[in-house]
C-alpha cells in the first residue's frame, strides 16, 4: 500500500505548492511541483532497492534536492 511521504524538507522546495506531477522512470520518481506564485522545481527519489533498505537510505534522504525550472519572464 503506497503512502504519503513529505518531501518539502528537501533543499529548495518551491513552498506553497498547489499542484504536483509525478513520473516513474526505472529505479526513481521524478516529483515536479508547481507553486501558487509560478514557481516550478523538480527533484528526484530512488524508490527500487525500497527506500530506508541496505543501498537507499531511507525517506527523504534517497532525494535530490530540488532544481528550480521556473521559465524566465
Amino acid at each position: 500500500m503506497p503512502r504519503w511521504v513529505d518531501i518539502s524538507s528537501l533543499a529548495n522546495y518551491p513552498g506553497s505548492v498547489v499542484a504536483v506531477s509525478l513520473a516513474s522512470m526505472g529505479n526513481d520518481i521524478h516529483v515536479t511541483v508547481r507553486s501558487a506564485i509560478g514557481e516550478i522545481a523538480h527533484t528526484r527519489c530512488t524508490v527500487q532497492p525500497t527506500p530506508g533498505t541496505p543501498g537507499n537510505p531511507a525517506w527523504p534522504g534517497n532525494c535530490t534536492a530540488f532544481v528550480d525550472l521556473t521559465p524566465p519572464n
